[in-house]
C-alpha cells in the first residue's frame, strides 16, 4: 500500500480551509456597515399627517433614479450571512394610530449602502409641486475595533441631525 497520497491529505485540507476564508484586517475586526434608511414625516398646518399609501405626485429622486410611493417592502431571501443593502425604494409605512383611531403613515426610503463613500442629494417632489433636498454625505470609513465614518445630513442646505426628516406642508 502506497502511503504518500495519504500524507498529502492534511496539507490539502489545510489549504482548502484557509484558502476559502475572508481576509480579516490586521487588528482582527471585520466591520459589517449597516444600511441607511431615510424617514420622512409630513403634516399639514393642523398637525394631521399627509402621508398615505396612495400619494399621486409624490416621488423621490436619488442618483438619477426616481422612486414613487409603494405600500410595502418586498420580501427578499438572502443566500449569504452578510447583510447587504437592498434598494426597495420609497415605502409608505404604517407608523402610529392617532386619537381618532386612524392609521398614520410615514415614508421610508432605502436602503442606502452604509459601507460606501458618497455625497448625494435625495430630492423630494411633493404632490403640491414643491421640492425639498436632503443631502447625504458619508466618507472616511475606518474599520477595526472602533469603526467610524464621517456621516452627515443637510435639509435644504442646512445641517440636520439624524435620518428622520419632518415637514409641514
Amino acid at each position: 500500500l502506497n502511503m504518500k497520497p495519504l500524507r498529502l491529505l492534511p496539507l490539502f485540507l489545510l489549504l482548502l480551509v484557509t484558502g476559502s476564508c475572508e481576509v480579516i484586517p490586521d487588528d482582527g475586526w471585520l466591520v459589517d456597515w449597516s444600511p441607511v434608511d431615510v424617514i420622512i414625516e409630513a403634516v399639514d398646518a393642523g398637525g394631521n399627517s399627509i402621508i398615505s399609501p396612495d400619494m399621486p405626485g409624490m416621488s423621490l429622486t436619488f442618483k438619477g433614479e426616481t422612486y414613487t410611493v409603494k405600500t410595502r417592502q418586498p420580501e427578499y431571501e438572502l443566500p449569504t450571512k452578510a447583510y447587504l443593502a437592498i434598494m426597495y425604494g420609497l415605502i409608505a409605512t404604517p407608523w402610529v394610530v392617532d386619537e381618532e383611531g386612524n392609521q398614520q403613515y410615514r415614508l421610508v426610503f432605502g436602503e442606502i449602502d452604509g459601507a460606501k463613500d458618497m455625497d448625494e442629494d435625495l430630492i423630494l417632489n411633493w404632490p403640491d409641486g414643491s421640492k425639498d433636498v436632503i443631502h447625504y454625505h458619508c466618507s472616511d470609513h475606518r474599520e477595526g475595533r472602533n469603526p467610524r465614518c464621517n456621516r452627515s445630513w443637510k435639509l435644504n442646505g442646512k445641517e440636520h441631525d439624524g435620518v428622520v426628516f419632518k415637514f409641514v406642508k
